[in-house]
């Protein structure tokens, strides 16, 4: 499922895993902690982006953390929606408890 509007980046799964892969441009790029490998078109085997191309391409770092970010957004409200408190609720106890502000 794509999630991101523009053609460049493609999220093709694996958030659940802790192991998100995504295609950007035409090469398929999956991270795995705070690795991020380049996987092989013929075999599938991954190869490790090293820190110098890393640097130099500051939009796969960059990519991965936006789809992070927009995935986390999405479980979230999942689980908001199948809550069986109502957000009015859940919105007095947070300020009754000190947790957000006035």
């Amino acid at each position: 499922m794509t999630t991101s509007k523009n053609d460049f980046a493609e999220y093709l799964g694996g958030y659940e895993q802790n192991s998100i892969s995504m295609r950007l441009g035409h090469t398929v790029y999956v991270e795995q902690g705070k690795d991020i490998f380049i996987q092989d078109r013929k075999t599938g085997e991954l190869e490790k982006v090293t820190l110098e191309e890393q640097v130099a391409k500051t939009w796969i770092r960059r990519n991965f953390e936006e789809e992070r970010a927009r995935q986390r957004r999405k479980a979230f409200a999942r689980g908001m929606q199948s809550s069986h408190i109502p957000l009015h609720e859940r919105r007095a106890y947070k300020k009754r408890m000190g947790w957000v502000g006035a």
